[in-house]
């Protein structure tokens, strides 16, 4: 099993509606889902944030559940309150200064990454083939920053359920 991220608008408003659902209910009840591969293991969410000192109020959920498939899946939330503070930040780092917020993942991930692969991605969304931390969590800003237009258009919160992972 590949490791994995899928980012899920979620009808869920805060941390405890969001625990009361159920794993199957999150995409059903969303306007929009995608997974994407993560060859490098690590929590983007996480990388992203630590890489250019943002905090995006994200709730890790303490619980660890299992897919359908006997998966485990760790999941994190950002409420839908949080989605117009966090908009500004992410079309800051995507749009407005990719350049910038390139080098600072490619510095984060220990400087190895191409930061024109990286800016690339960060400016395309086009998820990467290798397992750079730095060109994932690059494609993942671009893609986040498309799913929180989403959920502020439908007044949403947002989901990341990552499986097979192992370095936070």
């Amino acid at each position: 099993m590949e490791p994995s991220v899928t980012i899920i608008t979620t009808a869920a408003k805060d941390p405890d509606q969001f625990e009361g659902m159920l794993l199957t209910e999150r995409r059903e009840r969303s306007v929009g889902w995608k997974k994407f591969p993560l060859r490098s293991g690590v929590y983007l969410d996480a990388f992203l944030v630590s890489a250019t000192d943002s905090d995006f109020g994200v709730f890790g959920s303490a619980e660890e559940e299992v897919d359908a498939e006997g998966i485990k899946v760790r999941t994190r939330l950002i409420v839908s309150e949080s989605i117009p503070q966090i908009l500004p930040m992410l079309m800051t780092m995507v749009e407005e200064k990719p350049d910038e917020t390139a080098r600072a993942l490619v510095k984060h991930g220990g400087g190895t990454a191409d930061v024109v692969r990286v800016t690339e991605a960060l400016t395309s969304g086009a998820w990467p083939s290798g397992n750079d931390p730095a060109e994932e969590a690059a494609a993942f800003a671009h893609q986040l920053l498309t799913y929180a237009r989403l959920a502020e258009e439908t007044l949403k919160g947002i989901c990341l359920e990552y499986r097979g992972t192992s370095v936070e």
